[in-house]
């Protein structure tokens, strides 16, 4: 292998691949390098994501190699030059960037694990943006309780030209709605947290995703990266049973207020739910921390509303969550009564962003 790329690039491509850093396989702490076609292609593993990202380069002879992952990204980041050459010489890639050279051990890239190949035929085409705001807007309401495993991520589920993104822990749900091109993906596929993770890392806004699914994994392939991950096994629940369409009291409140608002009534509690209450009062709302709590804390929101007083109890930190990612200046949080499930939407109907969240007694 002997090949030259540009360092910048170089950088950011080693960068969005993952690697183990200590693993069971010592092979899986390394990148796979392959020079061929006029490009190199980066591929790394910890055998629930597999990443591959490839750039141009000028080869002049192709192969392949395995080099320690955290060692090649720690010596690209300081390299001075704008080229860097990379060559195999005997068992140790050698690398060159202006008058820097390193020379770094290698192992046998047939002990490399196989990546499987982007089934083309069973994909279906997504903007960018749409994915990168499907997983941002939904992936924190998914459970962290590892022993609930179908809510360990996000359910993408597919119908005709439509996909819903949908996370819940069971105290709480995030929707949101996008639209696809391609009909070669249907029904409901629950996708692990950390492969979404890795998504965001390499998705650009501006590019168009293909996704595929394929046996118990699932593909991701833009311009220059594909990564693919094994599919959550369970039943993903119902989601439309559990979001409300009629209510009795509805509230507009500017999205920076109330979050502000929580957040300083928040501080003043010490326990993990960190629970709130809310009253509404005619042309107020007010945030406060339970009345049993030896600490007390109470904020007002000037709003317009004129029906009778009611409360209701919440987890601070989910309110927070939940409006924090409406794009919308404007919220609109819809009641049924203080025992039953608040939905919360951008008052923009065009923003295609839903929130539930579950009452606590307080």
């Amino acid at each position: 292998m002997k090949i030259t790329v540009d360092r910048k690039i170089f950088q950011e491509a080693v960068k969005k691949v993952i690697a183990e850093k200590k693993a069971a396989l010592p092979i899986l702490t390394n990148f796979l390098l392959k020079a061929e076609n006029g490009r190199l292609v980066i591929q790394g593993t910890d055998l629930e994501v597999f990443t591959t990202y490839w750039i141009n380069a000028d080869v002049e002879e192709e192969g392949a190699v395995c080099v320690n992952a955290k060692k090649l990204t720690d010596i690209s980041k300081v390299l001075p030059s704008t080229e860097v050459s990379l060559s195999l010489e005997k068992s140790n890639l050698k690398i060159v960037s202006g008058k820097t050279k390193y020379s770094i051990p290698t192992v046998d890239p047939n002990d490399f694990p196989t990546f499987e190949s982007f089934p083309s035929d069973l994909a279906v085409s997504i903007s960018g943006s749409t994915l990168l705001n499907g997983i941002t807007k939904t992936v924190y309401a998914a459970s962290k309780d590892e022993s609930r495993f179908a809510l360990n991520g996000v359910c993408f589920s597919f119908v005709n030209s439509h996909i819903d993104f949908v996370a819940t822990d069971g105290h709480r749900l995030a929707l949101y709605k996008g639209e696809i091109t391609g009909k070669g993906v249907e029904g409901k596929h629950i996708v692990p947290q950390k492969a979404l993770s890795e998504v965001k890392k390499l998705v650009s806004e501006y590019e168009d995703v293909e996704i595929a699914i394929s046996g118990s994994s699932i593909f991701f392939k833009g311009g220059d990266w594909m990564l693919s991950a094994r599919l959550l096994e369970g039943i993903f629940p119902d989601y439309t049973q559990v979001i409300p369409t009629t209510f009795n009291i509805q509230v507009e409140v500017s999205k920076n207020e109330i979050i502000d608002s929580v957040k300083r009534v928040v501080v003043a509690e010490e326990s993990d739910a960190k629970p709130i209450k809310l009253t509404l009062k005619e042309n107020k709302l007010i945030v406060s921390t339970p009345t049993s709590e030896d600490t007390f804390a109470e904020d007002e929101i000037d709003i317009d509303y004129e029906g009778e007083e009611f409360e209701i109890g919440f987890n601070g930190k989910y309110i927070i969550e939940a409006i924090d990612e409406i794009e919308d200046s404007r919220v609109l949080m819809k009641f049924i009564n203080k025992d039953s499930q608040t939905v919360i939407v951008p008052k923009d109907e065009n923003e295609p962003y839903l929130a539930v969240v579950m009452p606590m007694s307080i």
